[in-house]
Formats: structure tokens, sequence, C-alpha cells
């Protein structure tokens, strides 16, 4: 086995053919592990900060056989790229791999203060091959999916009871005069100018922060929407979009991704029945609501649920010992933030 790092961004673009045939090898992989989130992650966003690029290639046989997709942040921390907004990180490898070589060759080319791996499935490959036994992950997260039968939503799903079936009805009705499109690049251009309007107005509102959806994350889902993988759901009052969501499409499933929406009450779950509605009206579907057990999606939806796992090795006793100071001073402040601001 040999290791090659990639710190520079011309040789990222160089792994791009390497990059689809590890992905295209196995269907468990989501689009968050494809060659395009990650570069494009890399170039619009992660690049223009303090990162280093640290992208682990293994070679077998002058073949490159697997690919892990690391940078290291400000803070000295070994992260997945993108992490942050993957709902789900993993590597891509065709075989097992000896991890402790991987992070003896990371840490004598650059100083890393601890590993930080997050968004992790049971099922992924750097738990299956990567990551050994006494490194213990721990379940950080979770997602909800739901598996729908092909026909008319929502009698297409067995859970629903009347309650729930009441409750869709009633909100399609209040929304009746609004209309409904699931497009994607074959159809129309990227909304851009729409979709930053409607990220101003949900900022300037109070529905989001100032650092909601930031321009390169913007020109990364333009990417991908552009390479076919992105479909958006958009609900619109005459041309004035009220509600779009970015839909992952993957092979196996679709994933909402990232919601925009007014101050229309509700209009984000209608947009989320009339999406269902239409992907499983033709044939059967998973839909993947993605990281984090929001409430409304597990009241409205009933998906099941699934566990996230998140691992992090550290270089020395001494960084864990800070790592673990700092964790308990940020709790015991923000218990005391809590207790004055009652």
């Amino acid at each position: 086995m040999r290791i090659k790092l990639i710190s520079d961004i011309l040789d990222f673009k160089e792994l791009e053919k390497d990059w689809d045939r590890l992905f295209r090898n196995k269907n468990n992989y989501s689009n968050f592990q494809s060659f395009e989130f990650n570069y494009y992650s890399w170039k619009y966003s992660l690049s223009k900060s303090d990162n280093i690029l640290s992208i682990v290639v293994l070679f077998e046989s002058q073949n490159i056989q697997s690919i892990l997709p690391f940078y290291i942040d400000k803070r000295l921390r070994l992260r997945f790229i993108n992490d942050i907004h993957a709902d789900f990180c993993d590597c891509l490898t065709n075989m097992d791999i000896d991890f402790d070589i991987v992070v003896k060759e990371l840490q004598s080319n650059f100083k890393i203060k601890y590993f930080d791996l997050i968004n992790i499935k049971n099922d992924s490959s750097i738990l299956q091959k990567i990551i050994p036994s006494y490194y213990k992950p721990v379940s950080s997260s979770e997602y909800s999916i739901l598996r729908l039968e092909k026909g008319v939503f929502p009698e297409n799903y067995s859970k629903y009871k009347s309650k729930q079936k009441t409750e869709f009805r009633r909100i399609i009705k209040k929304y009746k005069e609004k209309t409904h499109e699931v497009i994607d690049c074959n159809i129309s251009e990227f909304p851009f100018s729409e979709i930053k309007n409607l990220r101003r107005s949900m900022i300037q509102s109070g529905l989001r922060k100032n650092s909601y959806l930031p321009d390169g994350q913007l020109f990364l889902i333009e990417k991908l929407y552009n390479k076919g993988k992105i479909i958006l759901s958009i609900v619109k009052t005459d041309n004035k979009i009220n509600a779009i969501s970015f839909v992952i499409k993957d092979a196996i499933e679709y994933l909402i991704w990232i919601d925009l929406f007014d101050k229309s009450k509700m209009i984000n779950i209608f947009n989320y029945i009339s999406l269902l509605s239409v992907l499983s009206y033709e044939k059967s579907i998973k839909i993947n609501f993605g990281r984090g057990m929001y409430g409304y999606k597990l009241y409205n939806f009933l998906p099941f649920s699934k566990k996230l796992f998140s691992l992090r090795i550290f270089s020395s006793k001494r960084y864990e010992l800070y790592y673990n100071l700092e964790r308990h001073v940020f709790s015991f402040l923000r218990g005391c933030y809590k207790i004055f601001n009652k």
C-alpha cells in the first residue's frame, strides 16, 4: 500500500476520474461522497479560509484504491471536507486499510491536534473497512427515512392514521391557489436570484441568521444542480417563490437537504406534501429527511430514525485534556447564560 497526500487543488482536480470510478463501485455512497460535492466545496468555500487540504490517496499496484477526503481546519482538527453541510460523511475504498499507518502519515506531514470525524453511518466504508475496532465511535446524531409505496400520497403509507391524513388535506386546501413543481437542469436554469431573494427575506424576518446559506454554498448547489445531482421542489404564487427545497437525488433515494421558505404558515410542510405526492405517484421511493430529528418532520410524516456516529482521535493526551476542558467550560458558560436569561 502506497500513500499520497493531496494538498493542492490542481492535484485534487486530477483525481476526478479515479474518484468517479470508486464512487460508482458502491451504491451505498451518498452524493456527499461524490467528486463534485467535495471539489466544489473546497473551491468555493473551504479554500477561502485558513484550511489545509489533506486528502489521503492509497495505491495498490499503481492503481488508486482508496480516497479519504480530509482537510485540516484553522483549529488544527482533521475533518471530512464540508462535514458541516454533509449529512453523511465517508471515505471511498475498494479494500481494507491499515488506518494506523494513515494516521502516522498524516501526523508526520501536518500538525493535527485531533481527528474530528462526524456524521458517519453504521454501514459506512470508514467503519466497515478502515477504522480498527479499538477506536470507539459514539452515537452523536440521527437521521430519518420514509419509505413510500407507489400510489397516491398519503394513502400509500400505512402508518398514517386519519389524524395525519386530515391534517394533510387541510394544508393542501389552505394552499390550493399555489402551484408546485419539481424541476431539474433539463427543465430550467438554476433560479439563483430568486433563491437569494428568499434567503434575504428569511434573514430579515429572523427565520435564519446572517450566515445562513452563504454564496459559496449556493455556488456549490448550483454546480450539483447543473450536474443533475439535485432537483428543486418549488412552491409559487404566480411567479414568486414561497418555498424551495434542494433535493439530492441518489441512486436509491431522495434526500431533502436544504429548505427555504417565506413566513406563510406551514408552507414548508405543503412543499413536502406536494413533493412526496409527485415522487411516489409513479414508483415506490425512499425519502431521506436528512440529519437532525426535527419535530415538524417527525410529527407530520412519521419517518423512522437511524443513528449517526462520530469519532475523535487525539494526537496526544495533552490535546485530549484541552478538548475536554474546553468542552466542560463551554457547557458551564452555556448553563450560566440560560440561568441569567430566564
